[in-house]
């Protein structure tokens, strides 16, 4: 069986060549049909060796004994099913893989409450009724979501445009502010802290064109600009959020050592639950433990350091530390007795 997901991709590709009788399949031919598979799904590579291992792994494995026959043509050797009806894709799953994919398809039944997903609930029905695997996990897991966010409505769109990559013209505000219309190329749609937020490229100045982040609630409109060149983001759009807390990134700071003291019992909870991929623990106290990240500060992050009240001290740097006194006083000030 194939140990990676990369692996499997090349094996469903060998295998819509090999049960192909309209054709011949030479080697260089597999791998440019691995290598184009592989590219759709992360821009992968692949070489010959490679996929000359694939086709021996697939006639040895006790799962698929895949009956690749190698036929020569002169001096060049193409490859084919040597039965016609055979596919790995037709082959039974095991219990196993039954087991697995039930408690998937259980799990995936919670995030049949979006609205992008309401075409699951049918999907769901035909995968149990094909492969006769009805679990009953109940409410085993559960996601947080909250149906009646404001602009939620507008999920679907949205995912249609980033999948079709077409350029959008939304009409946003923010709290307190004027509509204003925005150019953006739709990248990602991201939740955070039960909130969604639109991630694209705007380019409504063409002078400066940068990454925005747009809160769903508060879009107004959305409009496709289909005469617009759609433009792909240079990299993986994740790492445009890696050195923050949230989805607020100011491109003009550069990440900063962050040294926290928390003691118990939030010291436990920081612990378990890192606050940031850098979070390592320098110093075990009887009372406490000092936490270090690498990220750069912003308002989502402070609101976090805020939620844990005097549990939590800055040690470095200052200007943090200075940020959550300020805030803090102001709380103070707006909750004290009149």
């Amino acid at each position: 069986m194939p140990q990676t997901k990369n692996q499997l991709i090349r094996y469903l590709a060998l295998d819509k060549c090999l049960r192909d009788t309209r054709r011949r399949y030479f080697m260089p031919d597999l791998v440019a049909a691995c290598q184009k598979a592989l590219l759709e799904y992360d821009g992968s590579t692949v070489e010959e060796r490679t996929v000359r291992k694939d086709l021996q792994d697939m006639k040895r494995d006790s799962l698929y004994a895949a009956p690749i026959n190698k036929y020569m043509d002169g001096h060049s050797a193409w490859y084919r099913y040597s039965n016609s009806d055979f596919s790995i894709c037709n082959l039974p799953m095991s219990q196993l893989e039954m087991t697995l994919l039930s408690d998937t398809i259980q799990m995936l039944h919670r995030f049949s409450g979006l609205p992008k997903f309401e075409w699951m609930n049918e999907v769901f029905v035909r995968f149990e009724d094909a492969f006769q695997i009805k679990g009953d996990v109940g409410n085993a897991v559960c996601f947080s979501q909250n149906e009646r966010l404001i602009g939620i409505e507008s999920f679907n769109k949205l995912f249609e445009a980033i999948v079709s990559k077409t350029v959008l013209r939304v009409k946003y505000a923010k709290y307190g502010k004027t509509t204003k219309e925005h150019i953006v190329h739709p990248y990602q749609l991201k939740q955070y802290n039960n909130r969604w937020f639109l991630v694209g490229l705007e380019t409504t100045d063409r002078k400066h064109n940068s990454i925005k982040v747009f809160p769903l609630d508060r879009i107004k409109n959305i409009s496709l600009e289909d005469k617009l060149v759609y433009q792909e983001y240079d990299g993986n759009i994740d790492d445009y959020f890696c050195d923050v807390v949230g989805v607020t990134v100011d491109s003009g700071k550069a990440k900063e050592k962050i040294r926290l003291k928390f003691y118990h019992p939030a010291a436990d909870y920081v612990y378990t639950k890192p606050i940031h991929h850098s979070q390592k623990v320098v110093e075990f106290g009887e009372n406490y433990y000092i936490i270090e990240l690498q990220l750069i500060p912003n308002y989502e992050f402070e609101t976090i350091l805020l939620g844990y009240s005097d549990l939590c001290e800055i040690v470095e740097p200052f200007s943090l530390r200075e940020s959550i006194r300020h805030r803090a006083l102001r709380i103070i000030e707006r909750n004290k007795n009149s």
